[in-house]
């Protein structure tokens, strides 16, 4: 048997993140890891177990809760049926959603199967306790250096200035009292920028998809969403089944709908925009698909969608990368980049939703506002007119106050800096919480939307994509979107009445010295990025290398050659498992050599291991 851990997700959940924490813990306690792509089947994953032979395995499934429950049975009978469960010394572990895990210890399946169950203790030290004695870490000493060091990393320096504003939000529930958005002028309906232009306030786009066999569900919350004039943009929370398998309706026979409002057909997406139609009449739009996204384009703007709203594509994810998709890594990006272009033909406003998916993988800052060079390449590239570029705050949740806002400034000057000549895209910049920022005790999950609002307020962003404080303890209804979305629009207007003081912080010496770093490493690693595509030529202008950095080519090599790369990818071609990235006591996410080193790397030493 050996001495590793071996973390998967059930079924086909990418969530990897949890389980990459778990591995953090487990290296510090000099146990090596390996995590699963989720995309593998169940028996790729039994093979994998059972010619490893670890010592400590972990389960993970952060979707619903009976699904959950469905995919924690199949995978246990499938353990207990091929032996893996008698070995008397190994371990096995299980985490979830808190409605998941109380399901789990109704059911009994711990005590039938030995399971240890993780994610529920909402104080961090007794969180990171359960995980070190899952690990069989017994030494009071060991404990608690492992403890303090995660206590450390996990709780950056704070703006202190947030904390009383975020009291004042919540203070009497007065937030309950915000009055709806208003319905916008019949061209702010069709055209988001407009929409931007006549609100107050940044506008609001909320996630929204309810799980379950039906669209009956999500069709009556969008309806309870649009009276209440609780958000400008409805985001579709589209199931993994309807972006692999829409239009196949025989294809969703005898699969899981793991998540999401599980669409099938032209029909069902009519259904679900008609349900936009009152209110204060957001508009929608769906996940993009994992391919055929052209085809898809032109389906959603039949029925009345994305009409009024912008599309999200991603560049190197939703793929074979994470899972999500079919597609090669190359194919996904080369689909990638035609779909954006289509869309800019279209006139749609276009987000390319790929930094946060690397921050999932916990990358490091410098790579972090590299990727919005990559990506602000292939918008530039396209002619996209209106660039939504998607700033996600506190992820990963280490991520501390003045490294947002150092890494968010750095990346904006990324972007402006590679705009051609005579270019004159707007850029609208879109903020966001990432979910594992929030507790699964629901009033301080309140007090964080309303504090991580304020703190990207500060940018004065022209969208807010609402996260709901309780998404970290079960899927958001229509009432939980409403009341995160009276949360936010107060904290918006504390802010406005505090704006002299917050916008000042920008110029702190600790976030202006952090983003002259950050801008300077992105651009070293952009050059290189640049030098792998057949444009490149020497001498080539910085604002040039839009042409090399949305080359497919350049980027494929990029992800083989670990130029772009974190430690929580899961694919074995782009695995990266020596990498250690860490934060400090801001919060800044840096990548080191050894573990207990002091200095991070800079790229171009990281570059140079790999060259």
């Amino acid at each position: 048997m050996q001495n590793i851990f071996i973390g998967l997700t059930l079924g086909s959940d990418p969530h990897t993140l949890g389980i990459h924490k778990a591995g953090k813990i487990a290296r510090m306690a000099g146990i090596d890891y390996r995590i699963l792509p989720p995309a593998m089947s169940d028996d790729e994953k039994i093979r994998v177990l059972l010619e490893e032979n670890p010592r400590y395995l972990g389960l993970s499934y952060r979707l619903s809760a009976d699904k959950a429950v469905g995919e924690l049975k199949k995978f246990l009978y499938y353990l207990d049926d091929y032996g893996v469960l008698d070995h008397p010394e190994r371990r096995v572990s299980f985490a979830g959603l808190v409605p998941t895990l109380e399901s789990v210890r109704a059911l009994e399946l711990d005590r039938k199967y030995g399971l240890v169950l993780l994610g529920s203790e909402k104080d961090i030290s007794k969180r990171t306790l359960e995980t070190l004695l899952f690990f069989n870490i017994r030494s009071a000493v060991k404990q608690q250096e492992i403890i303090e060091r995660v206590i450390e990393e996990s709780e950056p320096i704070k703006i202190e200035e947030l904390d009383h504003l975020a009291q004042l939000v919540l203070a009497g529930d007065n937030y309950l009292t915000e009055p709806p958005l208003k319905k916008p002028s019949d061209q702010g309906i069709n055209y988001l920028p407009q929409r931007m232009k006549e609100s107050s306030i940044p506008v609001i786009r909320s996630h929204f998809g309810i799980p379950d066999e039906s669209i009956m569900p999500t069709v009556e919350g969008i309806e309870k969403i649009a009276d209440s004039g609780a958000v400008d943009l409805i985001s579709l929370g589209s199931s993994d089944l309807s972006q692999r398998y829409f239009g196949n309706v025989e294809a969703f026979k005898g699969r899981k709908n793991d998540g999401g409002v599980p669409y099938k057909t032209k029909e069902d997406l009519q259904m679900l925009y008609a349900a936009t139609r009152r209110g204060n009449f957001p508009s929608i739009k769906p996940y993009a698909h994992v391919y055929k996204l052209k085809e898809f384009v032109d389906t959603c703007l039949e029925v009345g969608m994305l009409i009024g709203a912008h599309q999200a594509v991603p560049l190197f994810w939703f793929s074979e990368l994470d899972g999500r998709g079919p597609l090669s890594v190359r194919d996904a990006i080369v689909e990638h980049i035609e779909t954006v272009a289509y869309l800019a033909e279209k006139n749609i406003p276009v987000e390319m939703n790929d930094p946060n998916q690397w921050s999932s993988r916990f990358v490091h800052d410098a790579l972090f506002v590299a990727d919005y060079g990559l990506i602000a390449s292939v918008m530039y590239q396209a002619g996209v007119k209106d660039m939504i570029i998607q700033c996600q705050f506190n992820k990963p949740a280490e991520t501390g106050d003045f490294a947002d806002l150092a890494k968010m400034s750095a990346a904006m000057e990324i972007i402006e800096s590679l705009r051609p000549v005579g270019n004159k895209a707007r850029v609208f910049m879109e903020t966001r919480a990432g979910i594992e920022h929030f507790s699964t005790d629901m009033e301080k999950a309140k007090y964080q939307l309303a504090r991580t609002t304020l703190l990207q307020m500060i940018f004065k962003p022209a969208m807010v994509h609402l996260v709901s404080y309780c998404e970290a303890n079960h899927a958001a209804t229509a009432e939980d979107v409403i009341e995160s979305s009276q949360i936010v629009r107060r904290a918006v207007r504390v802010f406005q009445e505090n704006e002299d003081e917050l916008v000042r912080i920008l110029n702190d010496p600790v976030i202006l010295h952090r983003k002259e770093h950050l801008v300077n490493e992105a651009k070293y690693v952009l050059k290189r990025i640049a030098e792998l595509s057949r444009f490149y030529y020497d001498g080539m202008p910085f604002h040039e290398y839009y042409k090399c950095l949305s080359d497919p080519e350049a980027l494929v090599q990029a992800l083989e050659l670990r130029f772009m790369t974190a430690p929580g990818i899961t694919h074995p071609q782009y695995i990266n498992p020596q990498m250690i990235t860490k934060g400090d006591a801001y919060g800044f996410i840096d990548c080191y050599e050894n573990w207990d080193d002091k200095k991070p790397m800079s790229e171009k030493e990281r570059l140079s291991r790999i060259s």
